[in-house]
């Protein structure tokens, strides 16, 4: 019989190389001998946490913490108790673990994830400030913290984090558990800062991954019989990756591909998952650990599988690093880089896009769609409403724009209060920020800049149909950048509300340019910031000048390839079998249907 030394350091290898079943059953013989193993019931609570169990996790946590665990098992405790959403329970543990060690930064940082889970932002930032007194180089609580300033159009430059402190730290670090979507938005980040972010970030997170066999058998000839496609995402549910792509999914060719989707993520049963269900052949929920998902994808023999959340909420970058088939995309979710190109063989995206000068700055190979990267819905039906309804100045010019508050920034706000201020008695209408701290900090922004505050609206939040009426009331919507505008972009223009835009120097930064060069407005998309500025004020004092653009717009969008669900699948198929024909003779190469 091995002592416990010696089976507790078998557990800790076999959970090191991926085989949380094997750890699993040594850590149960140790505590059939040992129950009083605090390290063995806390090596278990970790283990079953990776298998998305946190009930159990939860409970090996507290066995360990009654066997004597100190801080590390109560702030354990609380990321088991977070994630099954019993948030008095987690600030409870996160709070004794401060208490038994006031210097745990992680545990400052994870108590600010819950209390700006809760909406407590002024407190969670404060709890990310002090891990960062403690830790100045903590780039996920600098991540977080300059996230959570954005959301809260905090832009005081005397306040801390600031962007320059977060580029300084990701450009030097040789480890990052920062995922880098908040590079995507940051002026200051250009394509080079967001690929260097995102490498390091990969090979933090998957290098032992990536460096092993993967599961996936190779690829398979298709003479036949149909191409086996998969789709992984969180968001087969009330969200814009399903706004935008379900229709397309759905009007694959059955008899030439064999649709499945993938579905993780929060617990979703509304309508659009009741679509995304109807939209493939199969739809599984994947239920487990990365390991056991990413068996069950491999057991399906795909030749395709696209991911469709890269580094965004409730992304399982773990399965994709086991690499479950042959092929591998990046589309939709994320717009950049992954960081390596073991993780996804491809980004997928356009000639518009992604031009071959940015081409460098992808660890993947650019899979280039013939029009434009992103897909749209088909017509949907929406009910009539009026200015008076939606709380809008019935005769005042309205600029709009629809994007999270996390996309503004200080540059942006000097652009569009100087829009405002060239054009009189013009509102700008926002998206509903997530609490009256932002709320006052944009119109305080703009009193700022010599605008009044009461020429910033905010919209209230409402169902899809009901979003998409009101957005027809607005005259002009406005792009922001770096990060363009996605969703929001091609709800405006598919309600027939003209959209102006320049593009960036990165993928982020060139969608909305992709979107209008697919409906031939070219007269859209200025050359720079400063004309775009010019333009809006030109078109803002113009009535007639905008009802032409507008008039042009609404002659674009019958019969419009951006809105042709049947023509982004057949693409999507082309896309897909240059994909498997390049891995059938081991080339890696940027593929270019145009």
């Amino acid at each position: 019989m091995l002592p416990p030394s010696q089976l507790y350091a078998h557990a800790v290898a076999a959970y090191r190389q991926g085989d949380s079943r094997a750890a699993l059953v040594v850590l149960q013989q140790l505590l059939r001998q040992h129950p009083g193993h605090a390290d063995a019931w806390n090596l278990a609570g970790v283990i079953h946490g990776t298998r998305q169990e946190p009930a159990l996790a939860a409970d090996c946590y507290r066995r360990a913490i009654a066997a004597g665990a100190g801080a590390g098992a109560w702030m354990n405790l609380g990321l088991a108790e977070q994630r099954r959403q019993a948030h008095d329970a987690a600030e409870t543990a996160y709070r004794t673990a401060l208490r038994l060690d006031p210097a745990m930064t992680a545990a400052w940082r994870q108590l600010g994830t819950l209390l700006e889970e809760q909406a407590r932002r002024e407190e969670a930032l404060a709890c990310y400030r002090r891990a960062l007194r403690l830790d100045p180089d903590d780039l996920r609580c600098l991540g977080d913290a300059l996230m959570l300033r954005r959301y809260l159009a905090d832009w005081d430059p005397a306040a801390v984090p600031q962007p320059e402190a977060l580029l300084a730290a990701t450009a030097s670090a040789t480890r990052s558990d920062l995922a880098p979507l908040l590079l995507l938005a940051l002026p200051q980040a250009d394509a080079r800062a967001q690929q260097v972010a995102a490498r390091t970030f990969a090979a933090t997170q998957w290098h032992a991954l990536l460096a092993a066999m993967p599961l996936s058998a190779p690829p398979m000839p298709a003479d036949g019989r149909r191409l086996r496609i998969g789709y992984l995402s969180s968001d087969f549910r009330e969200h814009a990756v399903s706004f935008l792509a379900l229709d397309a999914i759905a009007a694959h060719d059955r008899d030439r591909c064999e649709v499945v989707l993938y579905a993780h993520g929060p617990p979703a049963e509304d309508a659009w998952r009741g679509k995304a269900r109807a939209a493939a052949d199969r739809f599984v929920e994947l239920q487990g650990d990365d390991v056991l998902a990413a068996q069950a994808i491999a057991g399906d023999r795909l030749d395709v599988l696209v991911d469709l959340n890269g580094y965004t909420a409730h992304s399982r970058m773990g399965i994709v690093a086991r690499r479950p088939a042959p092929v591998i995309a990046s589309w939709l979710g994320y717009i950049g880089t992954l960081g390596d190109r073991r993780l996804v063989d491809y980004v997928i995206g356009d000639a518009v896009a992604v031009p071959a000068s940015l081409s460098e700055f992808f660890s993947e190979a650019v899979a280039r769609l013939p029009l434009c990267f992103q897909p749209n819905g088909g017509p949907e039906p929406v009910p009539a409403t009026t200015r008076e309804r939606e709380g809008l100045p019935p005769g005042a010019m309205v600029f709009c724009s629809f994007n999270q508050a996390y996309k503004l920034h200080p540059a942006l706000w000097d652009d569009w209060c100087s829009i405002l201020a060239g054009v009189p008695g013009s509102v700008l209408w926002l998206a509903p920020p997530r609490d009256d701290i932002a709320r006052g900090n944009l119109r305080r922004e703009a009193q700022a800049r010599g605008v009044s505050a009461d020429r910033i609206l905010f919209a209230p939040q409402v169902p899809r149909p009901q979003h998409l009426s009101r957005l027809a009331l607005a005259d002009l919507a406005l792009d922001t950048w770096p990060y363009n505008s996605g969703t929001t972009a091609s709800d405006a223009l598919r309600m027939g509300v003209p959209l102006l835009t320049f593009p960036g120097t990165t993928f982020a930064g060139r969608m909305a340019t992709s979107l209008l060069t697919a409906l031939d407005l070219q007269e859209c998309i200025a050359t720079d910031r400063q004309a775009l500025v010019r333009e809006a004020i030109r078109l803002g004092n113009d009535a007639a000048a905008r009802a032409a653009l507008r008039e042009r717009l609404h002659g674009k969008l019958p019969g419009a390839r951006l809105f042709d669900p049947a023509a982004m699948a057949a693409d999507l198929e082309r896309l897909f079998r240059a994909m498997h024909a390049n891995a059938l003779t081991g080339r890696h190469e940027d593929i270019d249907l145009a």
